[in-house]
């Protein structure tokens, strides 16, 4: 394997052609073509300088789903506020967003009731109802949004409440998580592989990813980049006029940038077995290892043709009355034995 040749494409959302900034499409002002339909495309991102303003909450997973049994069964739904939340803070936006949509719900206030605690030795949190007015309740709340039930620690919709007397305690089953967005997934929907496979968002199966890149940074700064793992992507594209690239994280497709611009570096190459041309014909021939030899001794026998030809063609021209003159005997004798045959 060897590299033929090599293309830098240095890259930023503000000069798109098409698209959002966090997924934009650019047009490239010279297509790069494979230079033999055997060779085969890299891309690499060798570096990227990313805003990170992205929220782990957001539209995408912010509203939740909630039902309320108290007497008769009523459900409703409550939006938490955009942002990055520390396990404290996340508590309280929940408290107060999902008893303001219950006192708006059912015109019970039970703001000044709600336990929202979290341990920091066991790393979960408990919610409950504290005290009781004899009438049951339970909040069942979750639904809609893994995201928001990871930061909690539950894989599942959660429900707390009273029974009229007893308190009905909801307790992570897991550690609280609100730290999600630990990378940056940077994807194309036009360099298109088919040796890669994720199972980050969605299910199993061929990935778009072509670089994987670890935030270590806090938020509201630019996390800046280099691969320094040397990792490159197979595509199978033959030719490269136009170049989509769009950022995600490990909860979702598309990122939230908020307007502001990303660059990053991607280094395109083509790859050759041979640099050989009668490596590649050999190759489209099915492989015949003897193949070159064979055009050699083959170019060989032509040579040697066109010579002959050319020295025959200038004997017939020199020499073309004796060879009449040979001939006329030989005519002669010829038909000479046609008639005794036709005598006979």
């Amino acid at each position: 394997m060897e590299v033929v040749a090599t293309y830098h494409l240095y890259l930023s959302s503000q000069y798109r052609t098409s698209g959002t900034t966090s997924n934009y499409t650019i047009n490239l002002g010279k297509p790069i073509v494979l230079q033999n339909p055997n060779n085969r495309f890299t891309v690499r991102v060798g570096s990227a300088e990313i805003p990170y303003v992205f929220k782990l909450i957001n539209p995408s997973n912010s509203t939740i789903s909630y039902t309320i049994q108290r007497g008769s069964t009523q459900s409703g739904t409550f939006t938490l506020s955009t942002g990055n939340y520390t396990i404290l803070t996340l508590l309280t936006e929940l408290k107060t967003k999902l008893f303001t949509s219950i006192q708006t719900l059912t015109g019970w206030n039970a703001t000044a009731l709600a336990s929202f605690v979290y341990d920091r030795t066991t790393g979960r949190v408990s919610l409950s109802l504290t005290g009781a007015d004899g009438v049951g309740t339970v909040i069942t709340v979750g639904t809609g949004s893994p995201v928001f039930l990871r930061c909690l620690g539950f894989s599942d919709a959660f429900a707390f409440g009273h029974t009229g007397t007893l308190p009905i305690v909801a307790v992570s089953t897991q550690n609280v998580n609100v730290s999600q967005n630990t990378a940056v997934y940077i994807r194309s929907d036009t360099l298109a592989q088919s040796h890669s496979y994720e199972a980050i968002v969605g299910t199993n199966g061929l990935t778009d990813i072509i670089a994987k890149v670890p935030i270590t940074s806090n938020p509201q700064t630019y996390i800046h980049w280099t691969n320094m793992v040397d990792l490159e992507n197979e595509i199978n594209n033959r030719l490269i006029d136009s170049i989509n690239l769009y950022l995600g994280d490990a909860q979702s497709q598309e990122l939230d940038l908020g307007g502001l611009d990303w660059t990053c570096r991607l280094t395109v190459k083509e790859w050759a077995t041979s640099g050989k041309e009668s490596d590649d014909l050999a190759r489209n021939m099915g492989g015949d290892t003897q193949l070159p030899q064979l055009l050699i001794e083959r170019q060989k026998a032509l040579d040697k043709l066109m010579r002959l030809r050319s020295k025959l063609s200038g004997s017939l021209v020199v020499d073309a009355p004796q060879a009449e003159a040979e001939a006329a005997p030989e005519a002669d004798t010829a038909a000479n034995r046609r008639s005794q045959r036709r005598s006979a």
